[in-house]
């Protein structure tokens, strides 16, 4: 099998932290899967502003989310590998179930980061 050049999985190296799926809340109530991708955190040059892309799994330019990490404190973290939000402008509900602890952590300490607020101050209700 001749090997597919540049997929977002080499790209980023294969980076098992940043693996992820990522699930939209549909209109019935059902997490839909939208796919398995890797996650980047960078500049989204059309929001002006630092965010998450996720490049599907096997593809170099199939975007599965462009998310800017929205100032609204609007993320959440549940259980050690998922992270969720709710679109501000859209109000449409996403979530990344990372294949890695780590990794979740990694995105999550960038979400805090940009929103001026500690990883550790966890809202428990």
């Amino acid at each position: 099998a001749e090997k597919m050049t540049g997929t977002a999985a080499e790209v980023n190296g294969a980076n098992p932290n940043r693996r992820v799926k990522v699930y939209v809340l549909g209109g019935d109530g059902q997490w839909d899967d939208r796919g398995t991708g890797y996650v980047n955190c960078e500049v989204i040059a059309e929001y002006d502003s630092v965010g998450f892309r996720v490049l599907a799994e096997n593809t170099t330019d199939k975007e599965l989310l462009v998310s800017k990490i929205f100032e609204e404190d609007v993320f959440q973290r549940q259980g050690d590998t998922i992270v969720t939000w709710t679109n501000p402008e859209t109000r449409e509900d996403v979530a990344l179930s990372f294949q890695e602890a780590v990794g979740a952590q990694e995105v999550w300490e960038l979400i805090c980061q940009v929103q001026g607020r500690s990883p550790n101050d966890t809202l428990e209700m």
